[in-house]
């Protein structure tokens, strides 16, 4: 009997979490990619304005409150802002995030970041 409650629970916990993130993103759209957003901009304006703003507010965020940011001012779902900073001139940040049935991702240069000497041990 024990072992058919917790299967029951198991069952009714992954519902819960299953609904709870809603349906997995149909495409991926890059927008590193050349041309991206204006194609975005003429297949989907809503999605198009809601990236706009988020590219352009991004970096007045605190990194620990982007996710929660991006969900209650976009809808986004599945958002992923990289702690790990591109070794690269400027450096850089991956962002991924989930509108409705589409999945974004690109890269972010960073403009705030300080540079800094480390020692050699």
């Amino acid at each position: 009997m024990s072992r058919a409650l917790v299967m029951a629970g198991l069952v009714v916990l992954w519902a819960a979490l299953v609904a709870a993130d809603g349906a997995p993103p149909v495409r991926t759209i890059d927008l590193s990619v050349p041309g991206a957003l204006e194609a975005l901009q003429q297949s989907r304006p809503a999605h198009f304005d809601k990236v706009r703003r988020i590219l352009k507010a991004l970096p007045e965020q605190p990194d620990s409150a982007v996710s929660r940011w991006m969900r209650v001012s976009f809808d986004a779902r599945a958002v992923n802002y990289s702690a790990f900073i591109l070794t690269s001139y400027p450096p850089q940040r991956r962002l991924s995030f989930v509108l409705d049935d589409t999945r974004y991702q690109t890269v972010v240069i960073l403009t705030s970041v300080p540079a800094r000497a480390l020692p050699l041990r």
